[in-house]
């Protein structure tokens, strides 16, 4: 299998020739204010010729209105961040077809942007689709998230994981805010496990505490899987029945 190492470098990714850059630390936030126009529920709506728009036709359409316009700023916003270029352009192709172009001679077409998506995902760790499956299955999905929260307690906030992260790596601020978001979670995620092994090891050896047969204690090295936001969180049959039934899915 080969590795791909541009996301732990920090190297771009590259879509019809135009360069996709991770983002910064210090413009976390803006990433997540902008990435929020990739996250309305297109095929949630009731009209059918919605549905079957491209996002990106969506996106342009809807933000055409005076009230949505905020969503194409939004989207404006989020390809600038991730270019690194204030030339961009939104235009109709012979097929009536949404191009936006890039820089002096970059083109993103209007099938190539769940691409755009996916990269930007990927590289920054953020969600960038909506997957929604109705409202009834929402509730659902954000009731079960609500109680594991509940019952796991509070993860550190951005804020907090920022200090712990210089108090245990021990360098500037200034060196934080210029890794990648891919590079910070990734350490976080790491330096937890290697924490965590630490302790378990060490109370291990010394005694202090003793596991079962068969129990595998973490090593700093243990493969991290990657982590959804929907990881945990279980609907039962019958609540997955009574969803499909409201929304006139037949059962298999």
């Amino acid at each position: 299998m080969k590795n791909d190492l541009d996301n732990v470098w920090g190297k771009p990714k590259f879509l019809n020739e135009i360069p996709i850059y991770p983002v910064k630390l210090e413009n976390i936030l803006e990433l997540y204010d902008f990435t929020s126009c990739l996250l309305i529920p297109k095929n949630s709506m009731s009209d059918p010729k919605i549905i079957k728009m491209s996002y990106l036709a969506f996106l342009i359409n809807v933000g055409y209105s005076e009230e949505n316009k905020h969503l194409l700023d939004k989207l404006d916003g989020l390809l600038k961040l991730v270019t690194l270029t204030d030339n961009i352009g939104y235009h109709i192709d012979e097929k009536n077809k949404f191009i936006i172009s890039i820089g002096e001679n970059g083109f993103i077409k209007e099938r190539d942007f769940d691409k755009l998506r996916e990269i930007i995902s990927i590289q920054n760790l953020v969600e960038t689709k909506d997957d929604s499956l109705g409202n009834d299955f929402d509730k659902a999905k954000a009731d079960a998230k609500a109680y594991l929260s509940k019952r796991n307690g509070r993860v550190a906030d951005l804020e907090q994981q920022i200090i712990a992260y210089r108090c245990v790596q021990k360098i500037p601020y200034e060196d934080i805010k210029n890794l990648t978001i891919y590079q910070f979670r990734k350490e976080i995620e790491r330096i937890d496990l290697i924490k965590t092994a630490d302790v378990l090891q060490s109370a291990q050896y010394n005694g202090m505490v003793s596991f079962k047969e068969g129990t595998t204690i973490p090593h700093w090295l243990d493969y991290i899987k990657d982590k959804s936001d929907d990881d945990g969180v279980v609907l039962t049959g019958e609540q997955l029945k009574q969803i499909n039934k409201k929304n006139g899915i037949v059962s298999i």
